[in-house]
């Protein structure tokens, strides 16, 4: 299996980075550091050992030439007293007979034997015998004027390697201040770069198309995040800042671009809703020419014989039937063909397709065409936008009609039926439109919701009829189902979500 990659805060990254570096530089450094001091202090130290071995031998050899044991014995003891890191001085003769020492007893054997392992070395160090933390180191010099005489001085190490330790401490202490400013550096400097990417990365997550307008308004707010107040005061105008720029700018491109395709879609639901009222052009004409025949016949009438008052009575009743109708007609027209509303309303579903199928009716042609609605089951309300529902409704029902006609051109005496269904369960209703109609061919089944796609003649079809029913149902959250026999009908299913009742 792939493994997960781990998200690191930038933060975390600028705090680890500088770490490291303070860290590898303390290191290196302490370690340089050390071997530098030791190598001063190494030198020193035998410089000063050797000069007091010496400053003894210069001395001791009066002493010895005059044979004062009792003399040369006080001036071992002066120079040990004189510096407390002296651990002890003994002076040999020719012999190399211990003739002083500053032990309050004998010299101890190990001390007296010790340059016997190693001749050739004038200075060699060991752990003191009567105290084990302290490190002994033994000068030895010969005194001049007497060939095999020495003396011997015994320093204590033990300030040298505190030395070290003190210095190499101080500069693990100065790393450690490095560190932390480092530190507080880091996350200084992270607040001030990451806090910017981190608000602009959360407020762009949270931003999609339907809220792009709030989104602006919530990133420009965010600058006056203590991040940005602190870039400001230092002036710093860099990529960060042209971040901020180029994504409000691309924020507002996006918002122009999404006003401008709302217009765009909405002046294509106003066009294809105006091509579905020209394909009700003749029923229209029909429904209102007759009416308008009535009304001549009337004024005819009643233009003889104007002195007929009952004639008059019963042709003007006839007159006000015909012009309510036609006023009806031409209200059913612009009440459909007016701009829908952006708002959306809980509305009474049957009252939407009853509207649909009395102006799908003025498409009919033929008296074999019959269009069944039941009304009992319709949901008392669904929350819709109800002028771009009835258009939905409108292009379904002049689609099964269309193909009820085809299929009455193979076979003139067909019957026509159209049958509108309502379902509903507790968070949607369903409406099944079914024809017995010519059907879908296979072969195009899954083009008919494609823009522009028709199989009518031209002129007979936009092609956006099913385009736009798509559109808004999915619009509405809802989804639509299509299932269809060539030459035996189609079944079209909407599904929609409705409000409790």
């Amino acid at each position: 299996p792939l493994m997960k990659s781990i998200r690191i805060p930038l933060i975390t990254k600028f705090a680890a980075g500088i770490s490291i570096v303070v860290l590898i530089f303390g290191i290196f450094n302490a370690l340089f550091l050390r071997n530098s001091v030791t190598y001063v202090l190494e030198y020193e130290f035998k410089k000063r050992g050797f000069f007091i071995a010496r400053t003894v031998s210069e001395k001791a050899l009066f002493f010895i030439l005059s044979d004062d044991s009792a003399g040369l014995n006080s001036l071992v003891n002066e120079i040990k007293d004189i510096d407390p890191s002296i651990r002890y001085v003994l002076v040999s003769d020719t012999s190399d007979k211990i003739i002083a020492h500053t032990f309050p007893f004998d010299v101890p054997y190990r001390i007296q034997n010790l340059h016997q392992t190693d001749s050739d070395s004038s200075s060699i160090s060991f752990r003191d015998l009567t105290n084990s933390k302290l490190n002994i180191r033994d000068f030895k010099v010969a005194i001049v004027g007497l060939q095999g005489a020495n003396v011997r001085v015994g320093m204590i190490e033990n300030e040298i390697i505190s030395s070290v330790d003190r210095t190499v401490n101080r500069a693990w202490i100065m790393v450690g201040f490095f560190l932390l400013g480092g530190l507080l550096a880091a996350l200084f400097f992270s607040y001030t770069i990451a806090t910017p990417l981190k608000v602009l990365s959360n407020h762009s997550q949270l931003i999609n198309i339907e809220n792009i307008k709030e989104g602006i308004k919530t990133i420009e707010a965010s600058s006056r995040n203590v991040a940005f107040k602190i870039r400001r005061i230092f002036n710093s105008n860099d990529e960060i800042d042209l971040l901020y720029q180029n994504i409000l700018s691309m924020l507002e491109r996006l918002k122009q671009t999404h006003e401008t395709m709302n217009q765009l879609q909405q002046s294509l639901l106003q066009a294809e809703k105006l091509a579905s009222i020209g394909t009700l052009t003749a029923g229209v004409a029909h429904e209102i020419n007759n009416p308008l025949a009535g009304l001549k016949i009337g004024i005819n009438r009643i233009a003889k014989n104007p002195e007929n008052r009952e004639q008059i009575e019963a042709y003007t009743t006839m007159m006000q039937d015909s012009l309510s109708r036609m006023e009806q007609v031409v209200q059913d027209l612009l009440t459909f063909s007016r701009v829908s509303p952006k708002y959306r309303e809980a509305t009474c579903a049957c009252t939407l397709i009853t509207k649909s199928v009395k102006l799908a009716k003025y498409r009919i042609r033929t008296s074999k065409l019959n269009i069944e609605f039941v009304a009992a089951n319709c949901p008392h309300h669904i929350v819709v936008n109800s002028n771009q529902m009835e258009q939905v409704f409108l292009n379904l029902l002049v689609n099964s009609i269309d193909a009820i006609m085809e299929k009455t051109t193979l076979i003139p005496d067909f019957e026509g039926l159209i049958h509108i269904g309502v379902q509903q369960d507790a968070t949607n209703a369903y409406f099944v439109f079914s024809d017995n109609g010519m059907g879908i061919q296979p072969t195009i089944m899954n083009k008919i919701f494609d823009p522009f796609f028709t199989t009518k003649k031209t002129g007979e079809g936009t092609g956006l009829g099913l385009a736009v029913t798509y559109q808004i149902v999915k619009d509405h959250g809802g989804d639509i189902k299509v299932e269809s026999v060539y030459k035996e009908g189609t079944k079209i299913t909407i599904v929609l979500p409705k409000t409790n009742e």
